[in-house]
């Protein structure tokens, strides 16, 4: 009899793939699942410890490109780790739209533990507004 399992347990191991330094075979066991990931994925993230792996989970997220993955970015643009929420601006950046616009812009008047922590996550954001607004302008993504 086949055991069944779980999608907690495929991104589990998916993470021990990316702790062991693995990082392709775990983004590929990730990315080409076929079934709906994020909400599990969401669960292993809130109990995540590690920011190096919460900011491997925010990718998966948003290079998936699920319906939910816009209120998974703005949760993980609050997270106290620059590694984390730089992984959901580079997401915001890929999947630029006009709710991603918003998103960044409501985001823009978070406070960080600090002023120059929240000054650096101020210029990152403006920088991604600049981006995003640019490319629903009309421009190009650089290749």
């Amino acid at each position: 009899m086949a055991t069944l399992i779980t999608m907690e347990e495929r991104i589990l191991s998916a993470l021990d793939l990316f702790r062991a330094g693995d990082d392709d075979a775990a983004l590929g066991a990730l990315l080409e699942f076929a079934d709906e990931l994020l909400p599990a994925l969401i669960g292993v993230y809130r109990r995540e410890d590690d920011a190096e792996c919460r900011a491997f989970l925010v990718r998966i997220a948003w290079e998936r490109r699920e319906p939910e993955t816009l209120g998974f970015i703005a949760e993980a643009l609050n997270d106290p780790v620059e590694e984390v929420w730089q992984s959901a601006l580079d997401g915001s950046v890929a999947l630029a739209s006009e709710e991603i616009l918003d998103l960044l812009r409501a985001a823009r008047g978070s406070v960080r533990a600090d002023p120059s922590s929240t000054r650096r996550f101020q210029l990152c954001i403006d920088e991604a507004i600049l981006y995003v607004d640019g490319l629903l302008q009309g421009g190009q993504r650089p290749r």
